[in-house]
């Protein structure tokens, strides 16, 4: 994600948004992936600080990845998984909002 149009990389984080961040190092997890062996995989406010748009992009990726790699995976996330379609390898557990 370039700063500007004039370099292609960013060098220094703490000009991305906090969305941007979050977004980077989920990119940097799945790169991971890869190189280290673990029988699951956990991930906790992963989307905390991305717009509705960002969060559904990595939802699907994060899903998309995790159900190609045939790996378990654990998101925990206080945000709407609506978006996230249960299925044969995916399963979705809910909470009840905490009463006030």
């Amino acid at each position: 994600m370039p700063q500007d149009a004039s370099r292609d990389t960013v060098r220094d984080t703490r000009g991305l948004s906090g969305g941007e961040r979050s977004f980077s190092t989920l990119c940097f997890t799945l790169a991971l992936h890869g190189m280290t062996e673990a029988p699951f995989r956990a991930m906790d406010e992963f989307d905390v600080f991305m717009d509705a748009v960002s969060r559904k992009i990595s939802l699907d990726t994060l899903v998309d990845f995790a159900v190609a790699q045939r790996s378990q995976w654990v998101f925990i996330t206080p945000h709407d998984i609506s978006m996230v379609k249960p299925g044969d390898r995916v399963k979705k557990q809910q909470m009840a909002a905490p009463r006030g």
